[in-house]
């Protein structure tokens, strides 16, 4: 992408809290990384995204993994239903890029949140946090 990395990651926390089926568990600002839960339906389990965007020479790449949550059981097309999430996440980050889909983002500070619901600091982006 052509654009600095900051604003690739802008673009998909945008797209990322203006999703339904998006629960943000973490965001690290200056690491420009996101972990997302996706809900499900019922007799799914939900997937787990994230999202890293880094300089790449004069742009920027952004990283995009989709996995069933850890513990969950895995099904035969996991793969594609997980290709296809992160194909419809990265498709809606060039939209904003590309000013074709409005999701402006709502600046937040780095943290994550455990399953018991509590906020917490995540202070390195290197690190997966503790849930």
């Amino acid at each position: 992408m052509d654009v600095l990395p900051g604003v690739a990651f802008q673009a998909a926390l945008g797209v990322a809290q203006q999703e339904k089926k998006f629960e943000i568990r973490a965001v690290h600002t200056e690491g420009h990384a996101l972990i997302i839960r996706q809900k499900t339906k019922a007799l799914s389990w939900p997937k787990v995204i994230m999202l890293r965007a880094h300089q790449n020479g004069q742009g920027s790449a952004v990283n995009v993994l989709v996995q069933n949550i850890p513990g969950s059981p895995s099904a035969l097309l996991d793969g594609v239903a997980n290709g296809k999430i992160a194909e419809k996440y990265l498709t809606a980050i060039k939209g904003v890029l590309a000013g074709t889909i409005t999701a402006p983002a709502t600046p937040v500070s780095s943290h994550f949140i455990r399953d018991d619901g509590s906020e917490h600091p995540w202070t390195d982006p290197e690190e997966v946090p503790e849930f």
